[in-house]
């Protein structure tokens, strides 16, 4: 096979496949859109959840939300505070509120296992490297 036009070829192909990728991401958040704005929380969660997962930033806070006031799935701080951290590190501005008022709640115990699960996270999403995450008041390592 001639060298250039194998590599063009290769070059296209992994295009094509992104493209394709991106979709199926696409797709499963503006369906959670879609089925948030109709009021159907546990679609959304779903939704969300499968978009979070195939690292889609723009449902790491949704995905926060839903866990924190339990929308579409049982409230969870732990969880909660896992996926507003990955939507802080993902250039959301609120994502750090958020996360800290989700930890609000925790015994110290809770809080740690929670900072090492987002951390889990963290590497499983590819978000680089984590800025420290500050001990809420009244916590002592």
């Amino acid at each position: 096979m001639n060298a250039p036009f194998y590599k063009v070829f290769l070059i296209n192909f992994f295009a094509v496949l992104c493209f394709i990728t991106s979709g199926s991401v696409l797709a499963d958040y503006i369906a959670g859109e879609e089925a948030n704005a109709a009021g159907d929380r546990k679609t959304a969660f779903q939704e969300f959840y499968t978009a979070a997962k195939k690292g889609d930033g723009r449902a790491y806070g949704k995905l926060g939300s839903m866990y924190l006031y339990g929308l579409g799935t049982e409230k969870d701080h732990h969880q909660a505070y896992i996926w507003f951290h990955m939507a802080y590190l993902n250039g959301e501005r609120e994502g750090e509120r958020f996360r800290d008022a989700a930890s609000s709640t925790m015994t110290r115990e809770e809080y740690f296992s929670a900072v090492k699960s987002a951390e889990a996270q963290r590497v499983k999403q590819k978000l680089g490297k984590t800025p420290p995450q500050s001990i809420p008041p009244g916590m002592v390592k």
